[in-house]
């Protein structure tokens, strides 16, 4: 059972519902999980940057609040940022965690996150407060990889063999390879393995989807089209998330303008939320969408790599067509005045000739 020892991820929860962390929106949600839940020692732990990322009319309060140990920070450089002290103190102590984290990156080393009771979530609801849950941690990708690595780490070595079965080990092994020979020809597994390896280059890649997949989401989703997809995990400059059957890209500079520090603070792993397609990328077959509009200042042109100078969606000439229009509309313009500047030139002779003959005769009249 957990002690009477909470441990919270400030920077998550000062971040909850929004795109920037408030030491406001911290101090609230702590005083009043402290009024609601009976525990002896409350610990708040935020990242490193922290101080540096909240509104400056609360800057000063952040630093006073560290420097008066009410809120602790990682020492600098540790890996994995706050997550990794966070799961440390609350191992060591047994602690209750309060955050909306799943922390899928840890699954491997910290299964105590599936006890009953050890990790609990909060949100804020208008005109109500706060509102804590107990959670289970959300298992995706990240989290399954975690675990895989971590049982690698744990499976002892293969023992090697005693000197009284080298003997026998090797005239099995002398027996079994004619066989294997006879049944299996040299050619034909040659390129097998490379064929398999081409085949699923792809399929590892993450964000990767089958040409099945990828081909039918996009004839159903268009460049500018809305599609409802769920969070699955966090990347280094991201988040990956799940339309159907198709695997989407969210990447930082669409989940926000301006774009966010870490896309935990757009988005949280199992939240199902409509996302704006931006780009189809035909060499990796992978799908890049995020929360602000198509053809906003932070996102992207709405054009694949491979389709730069093509219009997929086939409405009116491309880029490259209206730019050579406006060039050669340009160089057209000087020829068409040339003419203009030329009639007054012959019509300036035309003038001059009767002034020149009234003045001889008015001189002729005087004599």
């Amino acid at each position: 059972m957990p002690s009477g020892h909470a441990v919270v991820d400030g920077s998550n929860i000062a971040t909850e519902g929004r795109s920037e962390p408030s030491l406001q929106q911290l101090d609230e949600a702590v005083t009043q999980f402290i009024a609601e839940y009976d525990f002896e020692r409350v610990t708040v732990i935020v990242d490193a940057s922290f101080e540096h990322r909240v509104a400056k009319s609360e800057r000063q309060a952040a630093r006073q609040a560290i420097d008066d140990n009410e809120i602790i920070t990682p020492p600098a450089g540790v890996i994995g940022r706050g997550d990794t002290f966070i799961l440390q103190v609350a191992d060591r102590a047994n602690a209750v965690v309060l955050s909306n984290d799943s922390f899928q990156e840890f699954h491997g080393t910290h299964e105590w996150l599936f006890d009953e009771g050890r990790l609990i979530g909060g949100k804020p609801i208008p005109g109500i407060g706060w509102v804590y849950v107990p959670r289970t941690p959300v298992r995706g990708p990240v989290s399954r990889r975690a675990r895989a690595q971590a049982d690698e780490a744990d499976t002892p070595p293969s023992k090697a063999p005693t000197n009284a079965t080298k003997g026998r080990s090797r005239k099995k092994a002398a027996k079994a390879q004619p066989d294997t020979k006879s049944e299996e020809s040299p050619k034909a597994k040659a390129p097998s393995k490379k064929q398999t390896a081409k085949r699923n280059a792809r399929s590892k890649q993450p964000g990767a989807n089958t040409t099945a997949v990828w081909n039918a989401f996009r004839r159903a989703h268009p460049l500018g089209a809305v599609v409802t997809a769920t969070v699955e995990s966090f990347s280094s400059h991201g988040a990956y998330a799940r339309a159907g059957d198709a695997s989407v890209y969210l990447p930082l500079r669409l989940l926000g303008d301006p774009a966010p520090r870490r896309a935990r603070d757009a988005v949280a792993v199992g939240e199902t939320r409509d996302f704006v397609v931006h780009r189809f990328d035909d060499d990796r077959r992978s799908i890049d969408a995020g929360i602000i509009p198509l053809g906003s200042s932070n996102g992207e042109t709405g054009v694949s790599a491979s389709q730069a100078d093509a219009n997929p969606q086939g409405k009116g000439p491309t880029v490259a067509a209206k730019k050579a229009s406006t060039k050669k509309a340009a160089k057209k313009a000087p020829a068409k005045k040339a003419p203009a500047k030329k009639a007054p030139a012959k019509k300036a002779p035309a003038k001059k000739a009767p002034a020149k003959k009234t003045a001889k005769k008015a001189a002729k009249k005087r004599r």
